[in-house]
């Protein structure tokens, strides 16, 4: 049974993860997309909408088929996620809601994307496991053990959380067991920039492996222009999707509030076990429309990612070493080597 606080939506506002599944691009660009357009196919109906982009977003209702579960549009490379979505949602022709992610026309790039994608697309939906991520400051280190709490308590659920901010783990070990791992959902709180973050004394693309070896289920960085491109040819979070660190993204076009980003965070993650949900999409959409009014986040990639991490994923998550700082430490022999 539901938590009383996201009962406000009926089964009619939750798009179906079997409904029509739709990419707006050019010809070559959903080429490039052909192994995750496969791994849809499996799934649900893929709708390929040709064309200009821009008159598409001029009148989405009249293109998208009732019940569309998500949309991804892949836009000239030149354009940017603030510029070309006009939030998290586009309408149907019913007046619905419909998540729709972002990804800019890059030939090689949209390729690598395709194939970590589809291999999320292709896991089994058990959900997590949850990885916490957060900047080395008091007020995000108090938002990620308060949403680590949120799972302690509700274990029952099952979805496991990992937490690994950065008073517990440098970046490198911290990067590394986002790699091993593979989780279904990664979050982080801290301060954020158009070129990456700056927790773990900054992380940027280059710090990620080339090639990322097995993608993130959704990764949501609750921080300032993520998805901003000012100053810099490629958003972070598009060159992350693009490197394949994960099928589906949120990340903001503009500075944030942490005011906001300190209630949204925990508040997602309560979603997650409040009710059932198996996406991304499907977890943003559990959250009050107003939650999302005017809101800076944009879905970089497919929106409907499920929330899920590769096999194994919760076990090899378990041998990270990432103790708080007044945790007692193992004895010497029981130390990862």
């Amino acid at each position: 049974m539901g938590s009383p606080k996201f009962a406000w939506m009926s089964s009619t506002e939750i798009p179906s993860i079997a409904g029509p599944w739709v990419v707006a691009g050019s010809a070559p660009a959903r080429a490039a997309l052909a192994p995750l357009l496969e791994a849809r196919r499996a799934l649900q109906p893929v709708v390929e909408l040709a064309g200009g982009v821009e008159a598409f977003l001029a009148a989405p209702a009249r293109h998208l088929p009732a019940g569309t579960a998500a949309v991804l549009i892949v836009g000239p490379r030149r354009r940017s996620p603030a510029r070309m979505l006009p939030g998290l949602f586009l309408p149907d022709s019913e007046g619905r809601r419909v998540p729709v992610g972002w990804l800019p026309d890059l030939g090689d790039g949209l390729a690598v994307y395709a194939r970590a994608a589809a291999r999320v697309v292709a896991r089994p939906r058990a959900i997590g496991p949850v990885v916490i991520l957060g900047q080395w400051e008091d007020r995000f280190l108090r938002v990620g053990l308060r949403t680590a709490r949120w799972f302690e308590k509700h274990d029952t659920a099952g979805v496991l959380a990992f937490h690994w901010t950065a008073d517990r783990i440098l970046r490198m070990d911290m990067l590394a067991g986002l790699a091993d791992t593979a989780p279904g959902l990664a979050l982080y709180y801290g301060h954020g920039r158009p070129r990456g973050w700056a927790g773990y004394h900054g992380v940027r693309l280059e710090h990620f492996e080339d090639p990322w070896p097995e993608p993130i289920g959704a990764l949501l960085a609750l921080c300032c222009e993520n998805a901003s491109r000012l100053r810099t040819g490629m958003s972070f979070a598009e060159a992350l999707a693009l490197r394949g660190v994960f099928a589906g993204g949120l990340a903001a076009v503009r500075p944030t509030l942490h005011e906001h980003n300190r209630r949204l965070g925990p508040d997602l993650c309560e979603a997650l076990t409040a009710q059932p949900v198996a996406t991304l999409a499907e977890l943003v959409l559990a959250l009050p429309p107003a939650d999302w009014a005017r809101t800076p986040y944009r879905f970089i990639g497919d929106p409907a990612a499920p929330l899920a991490g590769a096999s194994g994923a919760a076990e090899r998550a378990a041998c990270v070493f990432a103790p708080a700082p007044d945790d007692p430490l193992p004895p010497w022999e029981e130390l990862p080597a």
